[in-house]
């Protein structure tokens, strides 16, 4: 088979707005930067590539505009590229929504780019071999929902309250990952699945990745390039505990990225 991996830098400009917090928030800053990471897979069958965007979500016209453009440009059809956000809620607006307003310049820059970096992959992409696996990881994703005594259920709501008993739902502990090397055994990068929410810094008027982008940064720093994180059914899970406090984005990255390096130490 052959693959091939690509990054490219999607931070919006200060003053763009954010989407995530149901009200207006305007960006201020930049904490850490945000990406678009792609990957290719090939072998003589067939061909797929995957996008995933460090921001809340994209629709179903930004997709297809997308799609269309990766078939035109570098011949990619549309059902053989999966786009995918990872649900940052610290994150540019690329649609409208209630009181928060895209920026038409900053979306259509966004949607260049992510052409660009898929077409980035498929150049990269050389003689591979891959591998998966799996474990389970438990200090970093909770679930909010907590069911108190008189048979209500509060979200986000912490056990100091006496009236608290018990979490109404479960989590998903799975951490996967599909690492691909080239035959000459450099590790060329990794797709990562977990199920939770990264809502650091969403009601900020700061720009951040959130605990996706730190396990990226520390699994480049350990020596995988580029890491996309495609996120599980998080709608109730995030990495804030109930009975104590948040586990902070460095420290759920940090330990997600321990993981997905343990997975890989053990691939065949």
């Amino acid at each position: 088979m052959k693959a091939g991996f690509a990054e490219i830098d999607i931070t919006p400009p200060i003053g763009t707005e954010k989407i995530g917090w149901i009200k207006k928030i305007v960006g201020d800053k930049v904490l850490d930067p945000l990406f678009a990471h792609a990957a290719y897979l090939s072998n003589e069958a067939s061909k797929i590539a995957l996008l995933q965007l460090d921001i809340l979500s994209i629709n179903r016209t930004l997709v297809r505009c997308i799609r269309e453009r990766v078939e035109k440009e570098h011949g990619l059809k549309p059902g053989q590229l999966m786009v995918s956000a990872t649900h940052n809620h610290s994150g540019p607006a690329l649609v409208t929504f209630g009181e928060t307003t895209c920026n038409p310049k900053y979306t259509e820059e966004f949607l260049d780019k992510c052409v660009k970096v898929v077409g980035q992959a498929i150049g990269n992409a050389v003689d591979a071999d891959i591998g998966s696996g799996s474990m389970f990881e438990w200090r970093v994703a909770f679930n909010r929902r907590v069911v108190m005594r008189d048979g209500t259920v509060k979200t986000h709501h912490p056990f100091s309250d006496k009236e608290s008993l018990f979490i109404e739902g479960p989590i998903d502990p799975e951490v996967a990952a599909i690492a691909v090397r080239s035959k000459s055994g450099e590790l060329l990068g990794c797709l990562v699945n977990f199920s939770c929410h990264p809502v650091h810094h969403g009601g900020e008027p700061s720009f951040s990745a959130g605990f996706p982008g730190v396990l990226a940064k520390k699994l480049k720093e350990a020596g995988c390039p580029i890491t996309l994180y495609l996120n599980g059914a998080c709608g109730n899970l995030h990495t804030h505990n109930p009975a104590s406090t948040d586990i902070g984005m460095e420290l759920a990255g940090t330990m997600l990225a321990e993981d997905i390096l343990a997975i890989i130490s053990s691939l065949q």
